[in-house]
């Protein structure tokens, strides 16, 4: 689904933050990517859409080769992206921002992708249709996290890039983040690139777990014990 190989990219071409990645995305599979701050975990992510210039490397993804298009192009051929925090519209309502999520497909569309989008969020079971009507900025923030994963499922991704989502969530809007994300990987053919700094939720999300050190795949993570480990060695 993904493959990337030595990728180096950085903010100047003269500062480069990656130096030679290489990793692969299967389809249906969550690979998560934890890492110190300054790793390049989020350089990482944002080079796969072109948010970034990347200086060397290639990155194919559904046996296309991606160098050089433009992010929105990439976006509309499969990949989409969730950047830390989440990203809403606080002043229009939550049905408004699935909207403006779902612009450019036909009314039928937009109600069935709409449907099975909101099946999945707490936010909108239970009779909570309601708060589809209520501007994004009288949410909690535990729900406009799920707002705004809502809106990029809204564009149907064949790969999701989760950039550090449990950012700035209580534990327990992390635990319920997470059942909600399993949720998903059993019931959607979704591919998973997560970035993530909680090591155990990305360590039980996963299917594989790789470290990002200075700018390198140092190695393959084989268990919880050992990533745990390297964290305290790096002094994360």
């Amino acid at each position: 689904m993904l493959k990337i190989k030595n990728l180096t990219a950085g903010y100047t071409k003269n500062n480069s933050i990656l130096k030679g990645v290489s990793l692969t995305v299967a389809e249906n599979e969550v690979v998560a990517i934890v890492g110190q701050n300054g790793a390049g975990k989020s350089t990482l992510a944002k080079a796969i859409v072109n948010m970034i210039p990347y200086v060397s490397g290639d990155i194919w993804f559904d046996g296309e080769l991606l160098n050089g298009k433009l992010t929105q192009d990439i976006i509309n051929g499969g990949i989409n992206f969730f950047l830390q925090g989440g990203r809403i519209f606080p002043h229009l309502t939550a049905e408004e921002n699935l909207a403006f999520a779902g612009m450019g497909i036909s009314k039928k569309e937009f109600r069935d992708r709409k449907e099975k989008v909101i099946s999945y969020f707490d936010l909108f079971k239970n009779g909570g249709n309601g708060r589809l009507n209520l501007k994004a900025s009288y949410l909690s923030g535990g729900e406009q996290h799920q707002l705004a994963l809502a809106m990029v499922l809204m564009k149907k991704p064949k790969l999701l890039i989760l950039d550090e989502p449990s950012a700035g969530l209580s534990p327990g809007n992390v635990k319920k983040l997470y059942d909600l994300l399993n949720d998903l990987k059993q019931n959607l053919v979704l591919s998973v690139l997560l970035i993530e700094q909680n090591v155990k939720m990305a360590f039980e999300f996963s299917d594989e777990l790789l470290l990002l050190r200075e700018g390198l795949i140092e190695k393959q993570v084989m268990s919880l014990e050992n990533i745990e480990e390297k964290y305290f060695e790096l002094g994360v």
